[in-house]
């Protein structure tokens, strides 16, 4: 294991010179796999100290050499997203309660992760290149599942899966939103797998995916997943309709076959009470109701990382626990300028999700489409059922989500130019 994770980051690292994709995707295999606290991650530390900078280093120079072959244009939804980080700032600096030190690390997180999505913005223009990121994704996550069914007891508590994956998302529900998002490219990618030997691949790495998101035991994922069936049905190719009911059924089947009695006891407390003490029960609406408190104070927002240190002043009973809720953090951290540009970008983001689905009509490669709907699909479990119950806001993953829309349809308008072109020539 050592050796082939090892093997992997040093190629992706080095092939970066060669192409800047590989450095992209260099560093979405450490965003993604690298856990420091395993055995083989420890080994990798010893030899590869820092694989994250490293990552970005290779990609930034690798990006410098083929400085003429980056896409430069830039979109209004490219801006949003700095504009975002702007706000960010200001009401850290400007109108925040202070910057300790926490602050000052998920403010440079914040940065680094936007200058990511600034190359990966201008690397991924291609079909090829897309293609190459879904797989890092795909595999990324099997590599996941694997971990998950073959690490010891230790790695459960209370009976679900926890402290694998990156050190980002190394807890349960995050293991689970991250493995959601290889599903929903295994379960589409069963639509236009081209042969049955690949649409049964397909078919089983869905399996060992949702098996994973099982272990978890994780609710707010779970009804993320409810919400993404009627959202895939809805803007699926009416051609495909068919299909998608067949193959989630057969879901549906699978996660019957695969689910434990502990999983569905868990599913039935999703309205429970946290409870943080013997004596005392405190409730996720206690948390926001007391950020009403807070905003209404603070309307310009208190900075990042700060509701923890002020919510004991509004609610004793709250030790310094988060919000549990990204739009609770959003508005509470980044104020109201921050709340209404994160809820634009959103909407903006499934607006331009609907136009790659318009756009794909004109297209003979499909993978567009379902391309499209995967992202979609992720962006609904992370902005619904795992971001209403817990803080994703400062997760890397969620903007990665958010600015890959772009690049898609980057190369669907490449793609629908191609194709003009060639008509044109062909009627010379």
């Amino acid at each position: 294991m050592f050796l082939l994770v090892l093997a992997l980051f040093l190629g992706l690292f080095i092939g970066a010179l060669w192409q800047p994709i590989f450095g992209i995707l260099g560093y979405l295999a450490v965003y993604l796999i690298w856990d420091p606290g395993m055995w083989w991650g420890k080994a990798i530390n010893q030899y590869l100290p820092r694989p994250s900078f490293m990552a970005m280093a290779f990609l930034v120079i690798g990006a410098i050499i083929h400085l003429g072959e980056l896409d430069w244009s830039f979109s209004r939804r490219e801006y949003e997203l700095y504009l975002f980080l702007g706000m960010i700032f200001l009401s850290s600096f400007v109108f925040g309660i202070g910057v300790q030190d926490d602050s000052w690390v998920y403010i440079v997180k914040m940065a680094k992760m936007f200058v990511f999505i600034f190359l990966l913005i201008r690397v991924v223009h291609s079909l090829h290149d897309y293609n190459l990121l879904v797989w890092i994704f795909i595999i990324s996550t099997l590599f996941l599942s694997y971990e998950g069914h073959t690490v010891s007891a230790g790695y459960y508590y209370k009976g679900r899966l926890e402290f694998i994956g990156g050190v980002d998302f190394g807890e349960a529900n995050g293991v689970a939103a991250v493995s959601a998002i290889g599903t929903l490219f295994l379960g589409l990618g069963i639509l236009y797998a081209s042969t049955w030997w690949k649409k049964s691949l397909y078919l089983l790495g869905t399996a060992f995916t949702i098996d994973t998101i099982i272990l978890t035991q994780s609710r707010g994922v779970f009804a993320g997943l409810l919400i993404v069936i009627p959202y895939i049905l809805l803007w699926a190719p009416s051609q495909y309709r068919k299909k998608i009911c067949i193959f989630a059924g057969v879901g549906i089947v699978l996660f019957v076959t695969l689910v434990s009695g502990n999983f569905m006891t868990r599913m039935k407390t999703m309205s429970e009470e946290l409870e943080y003490d013997q004596e005392e029960r405190l409730s996720r609406t206690d948390y926001w109701r007391t950020s009403l408190q807070i905003f209404k104070d603070h309307p310009l927002g208190i900075g990042v990382k700060n509701f923890q240190k002020i919510v004991t002043a509004y609610d004793p009973r709250n030790p310094g626990m988060d919000a549990h809720n990204t739009y609770v953090i959003c508005y509470s951290e980044t104020g109201i300028l921050g709340i209404i540009l994160f809820l634009i970008i959103i909407a903006e983001t499934f607006l331009q999700l609907r136009r790659i689905h318009l756009m794909a009509i004109n297209l003979p490669e499909n993978e567009i489409t379902f391309y499209a709907l995967a992202l979609g699909g992720a962006l609904i479990v992370y902005l619904t059922g795992y971001g209403m119950t817990h803080t994703t806001l400062y997760k890397e993953i969620l903007w990665i989500l958010l600015a890959l829309p772009i690049c898609l349809e980057n190369v669907a308008r490449n793609l629908l130019s191609e194709a003009s072109q060639e008509i044109y020539d062909s009627e010379l």
